[in-house]
């Protein structure tokens, strides 16, 4: 019989990979590991619809352009994080919407935690 803290072994698994900032507004879609790297590949939650779209019939308007993240190393190999965001117009419309997300520093492709840790050890 499974322990029952096994019974969300997936979600725990993902914590130790997905920083929980992303998990909030991001579902683990697939994990793939590739020769040199782990892609873990993260798609916007379905009710994540944008702030001028809530409150009208919005429907789903395809994908924006995928974005990998850096997120750290693993077992001798980089894990990266794909972010798809959804792109949404209103019923009807044709002006996307698509939402923003404050989930890496500026410049770098990593997440925030292991960019900040990179400068920390580079100086």
């Amino acid at each position: 019989m499974p322990h029952p803290r096994q019974t969300n072994l997936s979600e725990q698994v993902y914590r130790i990979f997905v920083p929980q900032e992303y998990l909030n507004d991001f579902d683990v879609n697939y994990i793939e590991e590739q020769p040199s790297e782990w892609l873990i590949e993260l798609v916007e939650k379905e009710n994540r619809v944008p702030e001028p779209l809530r409150g009208k019939e919005a429907v789903l308007d395809g994908y924006c352009n995928s974005i990998d993240i850096l997120t750290h190393a693993f077992s001798l190999k980089k894990i990266y994080l794909r972010l798809i965001r959804r792109r949404w117009k209103e019923k009807g419309g044709t002006k996307g919407y698509s939402n923003e997300y404050d989930l890496h520093i500026p410049g770098m492709k990593t997440t925030k935690e292991f960019g900040d840790f990179l400068k920390e050890i580079g100086g």
